[in-house]
């Protein structure tokens, strides 16, 4: 089981998901790198946006607050 994350933790796991926001929108637009790469730091970016938004939603639900970020 995860623990939850604290107030602190909160707003970090917040910035930490909308800078893998920025940052896989910039890679996105890129057109020097490698099929093969980029699908691949997609895939890796996805993955901790997933878990982020996970211990987000979990923060929000036990604290009663209203999801912050659009649902997916």
């Amino acid at each position: 089981m995860r623990e939850t994350l604290t107030s602190e933790g909160y707003k970090q796991t917040k910035s930490k998901l909308a800078e893998l926001e920025r940052r896989l929108e910039q890679m996105e637009k890129r057109t020097d790198l490698d099929a093969v790469h980029l699908a691949s730091v997609r895939r890796s970016y996805k993955m901790m946006m997933r878990e982020y938004l996970e211990d987000i939603k979990l923060y929000e639900a036990k604290h009663g607050e209203q999801l912050s970020t659009p649902p997916a």
